[in-house]
């Protein structure tokens, strides 16, 4: 009995990794077209042949001097081509806290958001060895600070705004929706919405829903304690590791959501993040509209060729509704309001 028992174990553990070996291969293999790189690059050298590309440090250039992490920390800016003044969306990539994969999870869906009409701001937050104690946070606080204390010039309307992340990028707007480790902590205007692509929401808390596939809960604890290493490095106490569940801090006055993910992730499984989420949010009754989409794996960015292509165009008719108007643009127009300093100014050095 238990040599079969061995032997049914066996073919348990090769099934399953030839499983999650296929489905990897099969998500860089859809990813490599659905996150439309080419969209972004090529809405990057259009900007660059008007004169119109502008990417900028968040932080002086003492604060830099007295601290180098703080240089990895930019935001780039894709001003709209109506010239009209409205709302803006800040776009923050994934990539587990390690890195930022800005070209596919952030150019690209602000070259979309400019067919939209819609000025959108990428941001570069710290990640990996220059990584701290929530410094994603802070970095996104600093970016709406400086959005807003330049609203005129970048031609926008600092109310409102929405957040748009995908997987830790997603963790990082979750986590900032929240009055406890967001928005109101660091006294900043609050998101109008959140749109939350595949969000890492529930980083460590996921193993209270098991996985059938080790490797894929294998795969989850590696992510999991990696971002952690880089978020907290060896100082991690209940208290920080929950910081970073975003269910966890849903209240009352948490922003409106839309939210999608695909059936086929293995990274951010739909049942232990995403589902843990939207149970919390309907518990708090915030408005919320959650599409899980089939055979759509982890970091499909805007969904190009696949189920989730469109989800973009319903996430701003979420966004319009909640923010309560029909067009994301006024009427009037301007020139030219970018910013041509390369410094943002801010009167809350970084601790």
């Amino acid at each position: 009995m238990g040599h079969l028992l061995l032997e049914v174990f066996i073919i348990y553990l090769i099934l399953s990794l030839a499983l999650t070996v296929f489905m990897m291969a099969r998500m860089y293999w859809v990813d490599h077209k659905a996150t439309d790189k080419k969209l972004g690059k090529a809405r990057v050298q259009e900007l660059k042949r008007a004169g119109r590309w502008r990417q900028l440090p968040l932080y002086t250039m003492e604060e830099i001097a007295a601290n180098k992490k703080l240089g990895e920390v930019r935001l780039t800016i894709f001003p709209n081509d109506s010239g009209k003044r409205g709302k803006y969306a800040i776009v923050l990539p994934g990539g587990g806290y390690a890195h930022v994969i800005t070209d596919a999870e952030g150019y690209s869906v602000a070259a979309k958001l400019n067919e939209d009409g819609v000025t959108a701001f990428v941001l570069e937050y710290r990640t990996g060895f220059s990584c701290s104690d929530h410094a994603p946070m802070r970095d996104l606080a600093r970016c709406v600070r400086f959005i807003t204390e330049h609203a005129d010039q970048l031609n926008i309307d600092p109310t409102g705004y929405s957040l748009i992340g995908f997987s830790a990028g997603g963790n990082l707007a979750g986590i900032y929706g929240t009055r406890k480790y967001g928005w109101h902590l660091y006294g900043t205007e609050k998101p109008g919405t959140l749109i939350l692509g595949y969000p890492w929401s529930n980083i460590n808390h996921w193993m209270q829903h098991p996985y059938w596939n080790i490797w894929e809960g294998l795969i989850g604890i590696w992510f999991q304690e990696r971002g952690n290493f880089f978020m907290f490095r060896t100082h991690q106490g209940r208290e920080k590791r929950d910081s970073l569940c975003v269910q966890k801090w849903i209240d009352d006055d948490y922003p409106p959501v839309y939210m999608f993910t695909g059936d086929d992730d293995i990274l951010v499984k739909a049942g232990a993040h995403t589902d843990v989420l939207a149970k919390a949010l309907r518990r708090k009754d915030i408005p919320l509209m959650y599409q899980r989409f089939f055979q759509v794996p982890h970091g499909v960015g805007l969904g190009k060729g696949t189920n989730a292509e469109g989800w973009l165009e319903e996430a701003l008719d979420f966004w319009k509704k909640q923010v309560g108007e029909d067009d994301l643009q006024e009427e009037h127009k301007a020139e030219d309001h970018l910013v041509e300093d390369s410094k943002a100014e801010d009167s809350k050095t970084e601790e």
